[in-house]
């Protein structure tokens, strides 16, 4: 079977999305976090989860640029984090191996701050954590497929209460100044 030709025009970004009940439960069911189940009982993980997803709302939005079906097929996505995003410690499982493009903005990784221009590789089921510069950051996500299909989309390795309590301050100290972009790279013209 080979391949078609796709030629996908520059759309206009993806807007955060609100927080309605119906969303942020749609977030936390696409999260596996066994481990806070296991140490402060389901219904206690679910609302720490849920308290979690409708503070970083405001300061994400994604949008697929393009999708191929199947297992091994390719993605590219379109993320932007508002200025300090505190982007919590996850793995993706079920999607593969990624490659991020930083197009506009900065990511502080551990003691490293990638501008544009700088690539991270992370392999599907490895943990990863950063934080979005002061202007925040742009980047482009690349996917090739060889996910497991049977594992969770996003694996979730914060591990305990406190650290998502950080996370939800951080959002909640950096929301007023977050304002996405409309079109790619437009973060920097701001």
């Amino acid at each position: 079977m080979s391949a078609k030709v796709q030629i996908n025009s520059a759309p206009d970004l993806q807007q955060p999305l609100p927080r309605t009940e119906e969303v942020i439960s749609k977030f936390v069911d696409n999260y596996a976090y066994d481990h806070l189940i296991e140490a402060h009982g389901h219904e206690a993980a679910r609302k720490k989860m849920s308290k979690m997803v409708e503070a970083f709302l405001p300061g994400l939005s994604n949008t697929v640029l393009f999708i191929e079906g199947g297992l091994e097929g390719m993605s590219l996505s379109h993320i932007w984090f508002g200025p300090n995003f505190p982007l919590f410690r996850h793995s993706h499982p079920a999607y593969g191996n990624c490659l991020y493009y930083v197009v506009e903005g900065e990511i502080h990784m551990g003691k490293k701050t990638l501008k544009k221009g700088s690539t991270i590789f992370m392999p599907a089921t490895h943990p990863y954590k950063y934080s979005a510069g002061p202007a925040g950051v742009e980047v482009l996500e690349f996917r090739a497929g060889g996910g497991d299909p049977t594992g969770p989309t996003t694996q979730i390795h914060e591990n305990s209460f406190e650290a998502i309590d950080e996370i939800i301050e951080g959002c909640r100290a950096n929301e007023a100044s977050w304002a996405a972009p409309n079109h790619i790279g437009e973060s920097a013209e701001r």
